[in-house]
């Protein structure tokens, strides 16, 4: 019944074959994965579209993007803000600004078109549009619908104007970035507007990346993407006294530039980024 060496020697090349033939398919996806990576990072420079530059959430997203060598184009109403911003990245030579406004679509449409022709159709944009004016105490039985259509124009239809007027102008395959807060999964009492607003923000991001996707968008095939922050985006000086319910801003950035250099790797549509309270 024992088998003799000569018999044993087949078998054993075979293994050895095999072993040889999986370590190198390994390799070839390894390599694969890291062309990919390479492509879509720092090797690759982006253009990418910031709008509302100028807050805290937006100027952190400029950062991280400066810092993993792409271009930032700073968009915000202020004119001294964009100076300011200028005046911070004055080392690099591939920050750049722009006054713009998406409030109504004649708004966004005129910086759709001066985005394209100063500096070409953007790979990436990142609408960073939330504003404080419309974080105030508000009962809805106690506010008038005039009241709280202003916040939905504030928090939601800026993000709908904006993608109207921006996806259309992306680069083939390019990416589009949505802010969000967390509120869409929680009601603070007097504060249900926001939780409103986010809430419509989820399915409204939800349909873009379908839209984004089909017959209609003539083969831009853009990735469509929503980031909620779960938690209070703190500074570094806000970070000074820490605790459990804060996303420090740098973190926010890096997840911004990760998910413009690998989307794939971020399918979404509607994506979370959550304080350790949240997680």
């Amino acid at each position: 019944m024992n088998d003799s060496a000569d018999a044993r020697l087949p078998r054993r090349r075979f293994l050895e074959l095999s072993a040889a033939a999986a370590l190198a398919a390994t390799s070839r996806t390894v390599l694969a994965a890291a062309d990919t990576a390479d492509s879509a990072g720092k090797a690759v420079p982006k253009t990418v579209c910031v709008l509302g530059a100028s807050g805290e959430v937006g100027n952190a997203i400029v950062r991280a993007l400066l810092d993993a060598g792409h271009r930032a184009v700073a968009v915000s109403r202020s004119v001294d803000k964009l100076a300011q911003i200028r005046a911070t990245y004055r080392g690099t030579n591939r920050i750049e600004t722009l006054q713009g406004d998406v409030g109504s679509d004649e708004l966004a449409e005129v910086l759709r078109d001066s985005t394209v022709s100063r500096f070409g159709k953007p790979d990436a944009v990142v609408a960073s549009l939330s504003a404080h004016e419309a974080d105030v105490p508000m009962r809805i039985l106690d506010t008038s619908t005039e009241r709280l259509r202003r916040a939905f124009d504030t928090n939601f239809f800026t993000h709908v104007t904006a993608a109207r007027a921006l996806i259309p102008a992306l680069a083939p395959g390019g990416v589009y970035v949505g802010i969000n807060g967390g509120l869409a999964d929680f009601v603070i009492p007097n504060r249900g507007q926001l939780s409103m607003t986010q809430s419509a923000l989820r399915t409204l991001y939800a349909v873009l990346a379908q839209e984004a996707q089909d017959e209609k968008a003539q083969g831009l095939k853009a990735q469509v993407r929503l980031l909620g922050l779960y938690g209070l985006v703190a500074t570094e000086e806000q970070r000074r006294q820490p605790n459990d319910g804060q996303i420090p801003d740098t973190q926010v950035g890096a997840r911004v530039a990760q998910i413009i250099a690998q989307p794939q790797a971020f399918p979404g549509p509607v994506l979370a980024l959550k304080a350790k309270r949240y997680s």
